[in-house]
């Protein structure tokens, strides 16, 4: 059962509605407001169709950190700090819903209230884009573009946990360390946003609060963590005598964000006692240049266990039970095992020596990551009648993108499935590289695959799309890639087929942010550009249907961009010949996106080299062998479009 808590209406009973929220009509519908940016209004109508209280905790957290992130910015208005005071209200008040448990009578805001707040704070980020604010301030910039994304909290995504052990893991951490004093909760954005406020309803319910929780963002500088002053100038001025501040985010992994934190705090409230940090089911204390853990307990809950906690070589039963359970695996079928999913990218560079570590500070060994192990069930029969099973994402943000990806199945697999926050498809066979079969002789089919790709481009802008933002704000795709070229060069210990003369000639020092367009959208190339994500199931007859395959184009593990790093890539990566630029030019109808895009196709190759760093912390001698010839091949197709 739930209750509305009628502080959270839209009926004006509180300051965050007297009219000072810059013009944004009150939604009072079921739908989501208009204005919206796809992907804000698709979470928001899961979260208003789901109802429970998690849904709404983690758009509420969601929206927070949108406005703070907005508010954080030099100029932003004084309506959005008043609003972001709101949300954060809200944000404790469903942590206590969340903390109590499904079928607890727990007072949450209505639908109406997220809807307003949602509107609000994307028309506030809207308007400081529109107002030229990011321009030559690289810091506001930067606090606009993390407003504009669509993050995943690491909870949900890199290093999982369960929302109701954090509140209880702060609990037990207040009843077992009886602090002197009283408690300051400081989110760390973005994980802290959905984190923070469960800490922070732990500490009110003891009476320990010294301060209404907050959150914070550290922006990188010259490789250093470093808080925003506009930010922490609107912390408290003092805090009680004795007070503990307790920093909250996601698993650290150099500890090097968390350290400036707690520097940062420390230096504003110099009169304080301790300092800790914690993340899910670890409490750390700042020790010299490290942080020690003085808590461990589990993040996650134990019963019933799901796809991603059977994963062990002795739980292989188990995992085919759940799998069938869950209606995956057919009733009274053969017996399937798991094996480890082949990654084409491993078969061609190697394997790491660690499956759960990559190189550039991505998941360690302490951390639930089930998306760095893919696998597949199969049967003594072979791959027919195989299952593959791919982390997505779980809780309200994976069940938000599994609706996308459904939208979008026309590019998957006919027999999918979303348990657990995997994707499972069923093999399907018949499948050949999409690049290669374009290279062939042309025909009424491959005009239908380039039309079909199009259709996937418009997909991610009518799905995916993020919003405006200002087209005077550019970045240095030329200076991007060299970075991470030098990087590569010392990864391998030697020459790269690509070099500064290269760089001048394909690729500009300055492109738009958002395109000729302005705008972003979310897109999963960052871990999913590679060639082989594009398959084809080519028609035996002139006129049977043309099956297009995408995959790994679920957005969760992706970033914000324009629609002309998508096509960039698609091309680059296949290879498109004259003719098939042609086609492909007109089933753009001639749209300008494309010319746009060739002017990038450079940028195809930084993608590489950033799955290269990450992916291959240690390549062997064939390894570097190969990434030298596939940065060759691609440096030559670039070199000869223009």
């Amino acid at each position: 059962m739930r209750t509305t808590d009628e502080r959270f209406t839209c009926g004006g009973s509180t300051p965050a509605f007297s009219g000072a929220d810059g013009g944004v009509p009150r939604p009072d519908g079921g739908a989501a407001p208009p204005g919206l940016p796809p992907l804000h209004r698709a979470f928001l109508e899961h979260t208003v169709r789901d109802g429970g209280a998690e849904a709404r905790y983690a758009c509420a957290c969601f929206i927070e950190q949108i406005l703070a992130d907005t508010a954080a910015c030099r100029t932003a208005p004084a309506a959005a700090h008043t609003l972001l005071a709101e949300v954060r209200r809200a944000c404790l008040t469903l942590a206590r819903a969340v903390a109590a448990g499904p079928g607890q009578d727990a007072p949450m805001p209505r639908d109406a209230f997220l809807r307003h707040a949602m509107a609000s704070a994307v028309a506030q980020t809207a308007a400081l884009w529109r107002s030229g604010a990011a321009r030559d301030d690289a810091a506001t910039e930067a606090l606009l573009r993390h407003a504009s994304d669509w993050k995943t909290p690491e909870c949900y995504a890199y290093d999982l946990a369960d929302l109701p052990p954090v509140h209880a893991q702060a609990t037990a951490w207040l009843r077992e360390t009886a602090p002197a004093g009283p408690v300051f909760v400081v989110g760390v954005r973005t994980g802290g946003s959905y984190l923070a406020p469960l800490w922070a309803a732990a500490v009110a319910a003891q009476g320990r609060q010294a301060a209404a929780w907050t959150t914070l963002r550290p922006l990188r500088r010259a490789g250093r963590a470093e808080l925003v002053p506009a930010e922490t100038g609107r912390l408290p001025t003092e805090l009680p005598p004795g007070t503990t501040v307790v920093a909250v985010d996601d698993q650290p992994d150099t500890g090097n964000t968390a350290r400036a934190v707690c520097d940062a705090l420390r230096r504003r409230f110099p009169a304080v006692r301790d300092f800790v940090f914690a993340s899910p089911g670890r409490v750390y204390r700042p020790d010299g240049d490290g942080l020690r853990p003085v808590v461990e307990t589990s993040p996650v809950r134990a019963a019933p266990p799901r796809l991603w906690q059977l994963l062990a070589p002795a739980d292989a039963d188990r995992l085919t039970a759940r799998a069938e359970a869950l209606g995956v695996l057919p009733a009274d079928g053969p017996h399937y095992r798991p094996v480890p999913f082949g990654s084409p990218f491993h078969e061609r560079y190697g394997t790491p020596t660690s499956s759960s570590a990559e190189a550039d500070g991505a998941p360690g060994p302490r951390r639930i990551s089930p998306r760095n192990r893919p696998f597949s069930l199969v049967t003594d029969a072979g791959e027919g009648g195989a299952y593959h099973f791919r982390f997505v994402g779980a809780g309200p943000h994976g069940a938000a993108g599994a609706r996308s990806l459904a939208a979008l199945g026309e590019f998957l697999p006919p027999e999918r499935h979303h348990v657990d926050g995997y994707l499972v498809t069923a093999h399907e066979p018949g499948l050949l590289p999409l690049g290669p079969a374009l290279a062939g002789p042309s025909g009424p089919w491959r005009r239908r695959a380039l039309e079909a790709v199009v259709r996937y481009w418009r997909g991610l802008e009518s799905l995916g799309g993020l919003g405006e933002v200002d087209g005077a704000v550019v970045h240095d795709p030329r200076e991007r890639l060299d970075g991470a070229l030098r990087r590569l060069r010392e990864r391998l210990s030697g020459p790269l087929p690509v070099d500064g003369a290269w760089l001048d000639r394909h690729l500009p020092r300055r492109a738009a942010l958002g395109g000729i367009r302005g705008r972003l959208l979310r897109t999963s190339l960052p871990y999913s550009h590679q060639g082989w994500h594009w398959r084809v199931k080519v028609p035996g007859g002139a006129y049977e249907p043309v099956s297009v395959r995408r995959f790994g184009l679920d957005w969760v593990w992706g970033g914000g961009g324009p629609l002309e790093s998508e096509i960039a890539s698609f091309v680059v990566e296949n290879r498109l010949d004259g003719a098939c630029l042609d086609e492909l030019r007109a089933a753009l109808a001639d749209d300008p996106l494309l010319d746009a895009a060739l002017d990038l196709a450079g940028e195809a190759l930084w993608w590489n080299v950033k799955s290269w760093l990450r992916r291959c912390p240690a390549p062997d001698a064939a390894a570097a062998l190969r990434i030298r010839e596939d940065l060759d091949a691609m440096a030559r197709y670039v070199a000869g479009l223009r």
